[in-house]
């Protein structure tokens, strides 16, 4: 029986629903995104898994700044602790190996309703995102750092050599606000969009409005990992620390090789791991020397989804002759913009038209990453960016991060026939 006071809701861009527990692991595995509150303290594991986190800290930095982290919480960690030692407490935390069997037979059972073995990563992925005005110009670039310390591009797990039927368990330790949290896009739900050899997100393809989350500590999401998803740009004062666990409930299933380390929960788990990444090696070999010897390629053609076919076309646009292409000669008809929706105008420059009187124009490209904000979407007067859901100001350009540049916005009337563009003072 699954503890009396666990409860389970689906939540969507337009619904939140409660779920029956007996119906979370049909719902996840098609699409559904599953929020359950104060989950770790109704299997009461939510102490422990604290506890472990903050054994983590001790190890790696010393007594005198863990308990500064167990006195002020999580959230204040960037105070804390500097951001080179962050490095040394993802390291350390290879002591949650240990703490992850147990905690997910319990996990499987209260929440997947199920005694049957299952699969599980070796290593659990924990994540300390601390301000991005604290990074600074000192953010962590290497790739080995992306969704722990610095936040996520929009992919898909099996980018990444998980299986292409897991679940990911997304565990907040301290509180997750709007603006540190994860973006899942459940419009492309069921779609594997196209990457760069190095798992990036192509920056021609549309998928939608970005859903986000607040999580009290002990609150856990569930989604399938082969949901498009990805971390928000650190914009709030707090850090934001969760882990995040990966299981199959049915034998993993990769896409090609995978240097990914599944274990079997069941008896023999470590032996039945390492047998399996040895049948499957001998198997891709086998795979390779048939197709050599049919002069077959030598893996199959995965279904890639293209979605660039999706992103906003871009409106007809004017210049004065003889002049260069810039915001001061540029018109278009803003008849045609509808309220909320982003156009792209050049290859430098979008439009959106907030409200029935008022059409702003700007510029294209995030400045975090150069995403392409034609993509994006508008809420509450701000343009969204679609990779790290981060806000820029329609009157300002700013965003939250202190530390990025404004983006330039031009406010844009059309009188009769000839069209004006006045630039805001703050941009």
């Amino acid at each position: 029986m699954p503890p009396p006071n666990l409860t389970a809701k689906s939540v969507g861009l337009e619904h939140t629903e409660t779920v029956p527990l007996n119906q979370v692991a049909d719902r996840v595995m098609r699409g559904e995104v599953i929020v359950l509150p104060q989950f770790m303290q109704a299997i009461g594991y939510f102490e422990q898994l604290k506890q472990t986190s903050l054994a983590a800290i001790r190890q790696a930095v010393g007594e005198h700044k863990a308990a500064r982290v167990e006195a002020d919480g999580f959230e204040a960690v960037h105070t804390i602790i500097e951001v080179d030692e962050l490095k040394s407490i993802v390291r350390s935390y290879k002591i949650f190996r240990s703490l992850a069997p147990v905690l997910l037979t319990k996990v499987v059972k209260a929440v997947f309703q199920t005694d049957k073995p299952f699969y599980f990563e070796a290593e659990p992925n924990v994540q300390f995102q601390i301000p991005y005005d604290e990074m600074g110009r000192t953010e962590l670039s290497s790739w080995r750092w992306s969704g722990k310390i610095t936040a996520g591009c929009p992919h898909h797990d099996s980018w990444y050599g998980c299986p292409t039927n897991s679940i990911t368990i997304w565990i907040a330790v301290g509180a997750v606000r709007f603006g540190n949290g994860i973006s899942l896009y459940p419009q492309v739900y069921g779609k594997r969009l196209p990457c760069t050899k190095n798992g990036k997100i192509l920056p021609n393809q549309y998928f939608g409005r970005a859903l986000n989350f607040e999580l009290a500590p002990g609150d856990a999401i569930i989604f399938h990992g082969e949901h498009l998803h990805s971390s928000e740009l650190n914009s709030t004062d707090d850090t934001r620390h969760v882990v995040s666990l990966r299981i199959t409930l049915e034998k993993p299933k990769f896409q090609g090789k995978s240097s990914s380390q599944f274990i079997y929960s069941g008896f023999g788990g470590e032996f039945m791991a390492l047998l399996d990444r040895i049948v499957t090696k001998v198997s891709h070999r086998m795979a390779k020397l048939i197709n050599f010897s049919f002069g077959r390629s030598r893996s199959p053609q995965r279904s890639i989804d293209d979605t660039s076919a999706d992103f906003p076309q871009q409106l007809p646009v004017e210049t004065e002759v003889g002049t260069a292409i810039a915001p001061a000669n540029l018109s278009f008809d803003c008849s045609k913009l509808k309220v909320g929706e982003i156009r792209p105008l050049s290859p430098n420059l979008c439009a959106t038209r907030l409200n029935k009187n008022r059409v702003v124009v700007f510029s294209r490209h995030c400045p975090h990453q150069k995403a392409d904000l034609a993509a994006g979407y508008v809420v509450d007067g701000c343009v969204v960016c679609p990779w790290h859901n981060l806000p820029f100001s329609m009157n300002s350009g700013a965003s939250p991060c202190q530390s990025l540049p404004h983006l330039t916005v031009f406010e844009y009337s059309q009188r009769s026939e000839k069209d004006e563009w006045q630039t805001p003072s703050l941009c």
